[in-house]
């Protein structure tokens, strides 16, 4: 009896194996990635298209279509990185430029490529250039104390990583007292929460209670979404990246409106973007 049900448990296996059919293995390409580290866009509000302060580059290649999404992390020595993907059409390369501060991980510029398109066993080469993010905004000019304001922010440049595909949630953060410095904490963490579409953050916030007319000053936190995350960095506080706008990390001052007792509402257009 036992060797029958041996035989029959091996007959029945090779007629499964003989049934099955192993998936085929789908034909990669390479796509090599240039970052383009000195040349500055007329479109930048500085001239570093990646600061000094940068650590590290983080590369997102995913495609809506097929739903494949991978990331890579290099250091900023790596101008160069060559990346296997299954051949294919409609891949988007998206990169941002990083340092790691009080245990988050900051976005400083970004950039990206669309439509890319692989082919088997060949080499895809593609140039991104990295540029710091811009954000108009409007707001308020002038609030009064413990009323509501509403702040807008619509994204315009940093190489097409403006969308929901991108960022995640976003956080406003004020305060009477400036926290323009790079090393001062945001304030009022976690921060009120925001609207987030796909090209623009709206807010509703309330000003503090003054006696007298008073700048608030004003930054958000931007988080980018999972498919971003690198899960095999040692560090945990680095896997998911942060952007904050305006950015202080690559010196764009903070936004601003006055808290005025005796104010009344007007809504008009307000940046950080530096005058000349």
């Amino acid at each position: 009896m036992r060797r029958i049900t041996v035989v029959m448990v091996l007959v029945i296996a090779g007629a499964l194996a003989g049934c099955m059919k192993l998936p085929d293995m789908q034909p990669e390409g390479i796509l090599s990635i240039a970052i383009r580290l000195g040349e500055a866009s007329s479109t930048s509000i500085t001239t570093k298209l990646i600061p000094q302060i940068a650590e590290k580059i983080r590369i997102r290649i995913w495609n809506m279509d097929t739903g494949f999404n991978t990331v890579a992390t290099a250091s900023i020595g790596d101008r160069q990185l060559d990346i296997a993907v299954p051949q294919g059409h409609g891949y988007s390369v998206d990169a941002v430029s990083y340092y790691v501060k009080d245990n988050r991980a900051l976005a400083l510029t970004g950039g990206s490529a669309a439509n890319v398109s692989v082919e088997a066993n060949e080499m895809t080469s593609i140039q991104l250039s990295l540029r710091p993010w811009h954000a108009e905004v409007t707001s308020y000019e002038r609030v009064e104390p413990g009323k509501s304001y509403a702040l807008e922010l619509v994204a315009t440049d940093a190489g097409g990583l403006i969308t929901r595909e991108t960022f995640e949630s976003a956080s406003l953060h004020a305060s009477t007292d400036s926290f323009q410095d790079p090393d001062a904490a945001l304030p009022a963490e976690p921060g009120i929460y925001g609207i987030l579409f796909d090209d623009r953050i709206t807010f509703t916030a309330t000003a503090p209670n003054v006696s007298e007319i008073s700048p608030l000053f004003i930054g958000v936190l931007v988080e980018f979404t999972e498919n971003w995350a690198d899960n095999t960095l040692e560090d945990p506080s680095e896997r998911m990246l942060f952007l904050e706008l305006p950015n202080r990390h690559v010196e764009e001052p903070l936004y601003q409106l006055m808290i005025d007792p005796s104010a009344g509402g007007i809504v008009i257009g307000i940046s950080s973007e530096k005058q000349e």
